[in-house]
């Protein structure tokens, strides 16, 4: 049996969720997805932290012909260290020897010369326009992916500000709506088993880290979002988080409504700016799915 096999029916076994593993080993709720998934393998640390909470050996875990492990059969527990003596204490040092007097004056002098001019060529080139404080705060949806939109963008004057955006992209038209709370209320409870969840203000969080964008292609015909032949159905969402996450979905089985299986969300670990967020997510989307 494969490890990841393992995994899944070790923790069934336990009664544990992927988040109550996570837990136990001090990972992400995606990272257990993808070992069960078979998309990773753990580290070493992590396969001998699974053998003692799974009470079965790492050769049963890491050997695809091992044998199952029998009632009560747990890996021995490790030695017990000797008690290390104390160590002796040290001998504190002596004060540094002072430096003279002298020198002590011409380094606070340098420091202070240095200090002044810092600030003077700061001053200067602030007032020239070259320093400048720039504040870029996106608080409407993004602009649409693609570079061919030839119908007007027609919005749903009852959507959440702030909230989700739902683009439906057909030829050379698209169409964005956003949600009504009822209907916002039912996304929050699908994307909630996953880690995502929004506050009364409507900012969203993954696993307690606030988002800045987020992006979850719910159906597609295989082209890029920037290529201007994309035909499917896109839902984003801009705020003024600091990560940017995106949904990644099984299209080959689609849900009841059509949409790929959501298989997790991902955190780009990305912290663009508006201005390069758009050639950053094209070109990591089509390293995954087009690759």
């Amino acid at each position: 049996m494969p490890l990841a096999d393992k995994i899944v029916e070790l923790r069934k076994k336990q009664g544990w969720s992927q988040i109550d593993l996570a837990d136990r080993l001090d990972v992400s709720r995606q990272s257990v997805s993808k070992w069960e998934m078979a998309q990773a393998v753990p580290e070493l640390d992590k396969i001998i932290k699974m053998s003692e909470l799974f009470a079965v050996t790492t050769d049963y875990l890491l050997k695809d012909d091992a044998p199952a492990p029998e009632p009560g059969d747990a890996p021995p527990p490790p030695p017990e260290e000797p008690p290390r003596p104390a160590p002796e204490p040290e001998t504190p040092p002596g004060p540094a020897p002072a430096a003279p007097k002298k020198r002590r004056r011409w380094i606070l002098a340098a420091v202070f010369l240095f200090s002044v001019f810092a600030v003077c060529v700061y001053t200067v080139l602030f007032l020239t326009g070259a320093v400048s404080y720039t504040s870029v705060r996106t608080t409407s949806t993004p602009p649409p992916l693609k570079e061919a939109v030839t119908e007007e963008t027609v919005s749903d004057p009852d959507a959440v500000e702030d909230g989700m955006t739902e683009y439906v992209y057909e030829g050379e038209s698209v169409t964005a709506g956003g949600f009504d709370e009822a209907t916002l209320a039912a996304l929050e409870a699908e994307y909630a088993p996953y880690g995502l969840t929004c506050d009364e203000e409507r900012h969203w969080y993954l696993d307690g880290e606030r988002i800045r964008v987020f992006t979850d292609v719910l159906t597609t015909n295989g082209e890029s979002l920037t290529g201007g032949d994309f035909h499917g159905t896109l839902r984003t969402f801009s705020g003024d988080g600091f990560i940017d996450v995106r949904a990644v979905r099984d299209y080959e089985h689609c849900d009841d409504e059509g949409h790929g299986t959501l298989l997790y969300l991902e955190s780009c670990d990305v912290r663009l700016d508006g201005e390069h967020w758009e050639e950053h997510h094209a070109g990591h989307h089509e390293e995954e799915h087009h690759g």
